[in-house]
């Protein structure tokens, strides 16, 4: 007998805390040995806490330059500053949507995918994410260390925190010496502490600065897009679906003759005929029979469109409307001119046909409106026996990446959710880098092409450090302790109360007060963003 199981959303709740608590228990045991093969041990909590003193000789030479470090840091505040007003206020406002409208449960809104961990999450691939969340961990932490020793904080030891796997990095500076205790005055100076406080985020703004200033400059301009024929769309059950046709599989040939565009393909006719696919890492031959037949592929269906309730769904390739045929954009934009409001109309698909009652157009005109959106690129395709297959636009894919730059505040949010969005009209489920089949619709060029393949590593490298910094840097700016955010807000805090009370005792009261507030404002609220889906729609599987 055959058991199966899917895993809900409670299921997995219950199995995080069983290993939580059992990642506790090994904390507290490791905790206890204090110190293996000469690392210091402790915990803090369920956080396992690994200790070292050997790279303090190096960050007392990188320190030596304390002008330089100072005044670099210092011209940095402002912009630590700005990204934490403003970080918090897109927080705030996307907790208050999730609130007004709480999304379905879906991959974007995973658990597993609020959290920016690789191998975890999985829009961010394992290896380049690894390696990129080490850099950003190393120079955060190793400005924090420098900032100490140029303002004469000693630092006892760095480190990283483990939760499973590494979760955080550490710089350990003396606290006495940073914050001073009860009875006894720290050494740095309010400013000082500043400063050494913002160290870590300005650090992360810089290197994500160059590194994507260089991904997005000479990389990318050495990047040549190549014409490539791709399979976009298998409908479930038909034969190419059961012949082992996939999607993103890349076309090479057709009976034996190279296939670069969709022109090619047609000219080939159709009939049983063996197709020869980039799968992967590998090659693969499979066979169809069947005539070819050009239509247009949907990218999206309106909700509540004439085109939703009759059940038609993003990938549909419409070839003809009542017998016209539509093999491309422009046969089937100047068909639906024709057409009027209230008509049933027959739409012939590689789904199959749907009689269609068509819609009032939103524009006014009278027209009938099916409801269905097209890419902005391109959206001619040919399809056979349930596969469809459309010509990657490679260069039109590197001048939309190329632009974001150049395009604002716009820009850097298009560039932040690049990984789980993609770019609309060429990428669904994110833009991972220049990984898999991507890597084979490019091709190096310049100075460049004697790297070959290399050009790639290069480019995920820039493209995965660039924004894990980004990302770290945003993240510790928010105003909430104990991130670097939360204890600068806290000194900009007093520093203002004080100057409100002109008592100490009363501004460190009210001081704690609010840090606090928000430090609950702002750790409750991604709670409520991770569970409001399942809250609102349930916890099915």
């Amino acid at each position: 007998m055959n058991f199966a199981w899917e895993l809900t959303l409670f299921d997995w709740l219950l199995i995080a805390i069983l290993a939580l608590n059992l990642h506790w228990l090994l904390a507290i045991k490791l905790g206890r040995l204090k110190s293996l093969k000469g690392l210091n041990l402790g915990n803090w909590g369920p956080v396992i806490m690994i200790r070292t003193t050997r790279w303090l000789p190096l960050i007392d030479r990188l320190s030596r330059p304390k002008r330089f470090w100072r005044g670099t840091i210092t011209a940095g505040i402002p912009l630590v500053v700005l990204g934490m007003f403003s970080f918090l206020a897109l927080f705030l406002i996307m907790t208050f949507a999730v609130l007004r409208t709480p999304p379905e449960p879906s991959v974007y809104t995973a658990p597993r995918n609020v959290l920016l961990i690789p191998g975890l999450n999985q829009f961010i691939p394992l290896w380049w994410g690894w390696i990129a969340l080490f850099v950003t961990m190393a120079v955060h932490e190793f400005a924090h260390g420098i900032l100490c020793r140029a303002e004469g904080i000693r630092v006892k030891s760095m480190g990283i925190a483990l939760l499973g796997a590494p979760v955080a990095a550490f710089v350990e500076p003396d606290e006495g010496d940073l914050f001073g205790s009860e009875d006894k005055k720290g050494k740095a100076s309010r400013a000082a502490r500043v400063r050494i406080l913002s160290a870590g985020v300005v650090a992360n703004f810089v290197v994500a600065a160059l590194a994507l200033a260089l991904f997005f400059g000479p990389v990318i301009g050495a990047i040549a897009p190549v014409d490539r024929v791709v399979v976009v769309d298998v409908v479930p059950g038909s034969a190419a679906d059961i012949a082992g046709f996939e999607r993103q599989m890349i076309l090479l040939s057709a009976g034996g003759v190279q296939i670069d565009r969709i022109e090619d393909l047609m000219a080939m006719g159709g009939g049983d005929m063996s197709l020869r696919f980039l799968r992967g890492d590998g090659v693969v031959d499979l066979g169809l029979e069947g005539p070819f037949v050009r239509g247009v592929v949907v990218s999206y269906v309106f909700g509540g469109s004439a085109a939703d309730e009759a059940g038609m769904v993003p990938g549909t390739a419409i070839s003809e409307i009542d017998g016209a045929s539509t093999p491309d954009w422009g046969s089937f934009r100047s068909i639906m001119n024709s057409t009027a409001e209230g008509e049933t109309v027959v739409i012939g698909t590689n789904r199959g046909e749907y009689a269609v009652t068509l819609g009032p157009n939103p524009d006014g005109s009278g027209t009938g409106f099916l409801g269905v959106g097209f890419s902005g690129v391109s959206a001619d395709a040919v399809y056979l026996d349930g596969a469809s297959f459309q010509e990657f636009p490679a260069g039109s894919f590197l001048s939309a990446l190329q632009a974001m730059p150049g395009s604002g505040v716009i820009g850097l949010f298009s560039l932040m959710g690049l990984p789980f969005s993609g770019i609309p009209g060429f990428t669904e489920m994110g833009f991972p880098g220049f990984v898999g089949w991507i890597t084979q619709l490019f091709e190096p060029a310049g100075w460049a092409e004697p790297l070959g393949d290399k050009i790639f590593w290069i480019a995920n490298f820039l493209f995965w450090v660039g924004l894990i910094n980004l990302y770290a840097g945003l993240f510790n700016c928010l105003p909430a302790v104990p991130l670097d955010g939360g204890h600068i807000f806290r000194d900009m805090l007093s520093m203002g109360l004080l100057k409100v009370f002109k008592s100490e005792a009363k501004a460190e009261k009210m001081t704690g007060a609010l840090v606090a507030l928000m430090a609950w404002l702002i750790f409750s609220s991604i709670l409520f963003i991770i569970f409001a889906p399942y809250l609102a729609h349930g916890f099915g599987g």
